[in-house]
């Protein structure tokens, strides 16, 4: 198992935190099998190719499928990283746990719809920048939205993914608020807090997708820029990653280590 290697070695894992949940529990094994089984509906809403056609259409699912299992992995491994952080067993990290679990397993499907569609309007966009307008290229997303409305698939994902990371942000704070019982040092509060303000970040960046999506519905901003927004994780992540490296840093230095 994945999670039981990473236990042993720690790979790329901060050394300075004491890891109180090293014993794999049955709540981390039940959320691995979700995991698993959210992938693993990824492969199985696509339809295996029987002629060469079908291949070529099955292969333009690759960036959306790679898109999906990335979102998957970080959810993934923050929630691998809390477990292995303080070891929680309690009935409200478990309440929130399947909460998590449910969602997850909820949205695989218009997660990977979405990103299956996005993927097919951007795609346009370049094309039609490149060789101007064509009608044509946009009847695959006719046929795709037909009946639907892309400011309404904006906001019930943005709504999905703000949840994701709501759950996690709770959960970090529910173990600082238990510190004292964890006995937690000042690099692990520090490293605590940080998780708390990383996952608040990912929770704004969909409410603000959502926001927009829902205001400008029916035009370009609720529905091209409602989904460019996401593009901000980048600048916003990077930004986030460097400070928190900085503060860490002086704060080691600080206690001579």
């Amino acid at each position: 198992m994945i999670r039981d290697r990473l236990k042993t070695h720690y790979i790329g894992m901060n050394k300075e935190f004491r890891y109180r949940g090293e014993e794999t529990t049955r709540i981390e094994t039940l959320s691995d099998a979700v995991f698993a089984i959210a992938i693993g509906l990824l492969l199985i809403s696509a339809t295996p190719p029987v002629t060469y056609y079908q291949l070529q259409q099955f292969t333009k699912d690759i960036i959306p499928f790679a898109l999906c299992i990335a979102l998957i992995s970080i959810v993934w491994y923050e929630h691998f990283l809390f477990f292995v952080r303080y070891g929680f067993r309690n009935p409200y990290i478990v309440f929130l746990n399947i909460v998590l679990l449910f969602t997850v397993l909820f949205y695989v499907y218009p997660l990977k719809f979405l990103m299956r569609l996005l993927s097919i309007m951007y795609s346009n966009y370049f094309i039609m920048l490149r060789d101007g307008n064509s009608q044509e290229l946009w009847q695959e997303y006719a046929f795709i939205m037909e009946g639907g409305d892309m400011s309404n698939l904006m906001a019930i994902y943005g709504i999905g993914a703000a949840a994701i990371f709501t759950l996690l942000m709770l959960m970090y704070r529910y173990a600082l608020k238990k510190s004292a019982e964890l006995e937690l040092n000042e690099i692990e509060i520090f490293d605590t807090k940080m998780s708390i303000r990383s996952n608040l970040l990912m929770t704004v960046v969909p409410i603000f997708s959502v926001v927009l999506a829902l205001v400008y519905r029916h035009s370009i901003i609720g529905t091209a820029f409602s989904g460019f927004i996401y593009f901000l994780y980048m600048p916003i992540m990077f930004i986030n990653g460097s400070r928190i490296s900085r503060e860490r840093k002086k704060l080691l230095e600080s206690q001579g280590a």
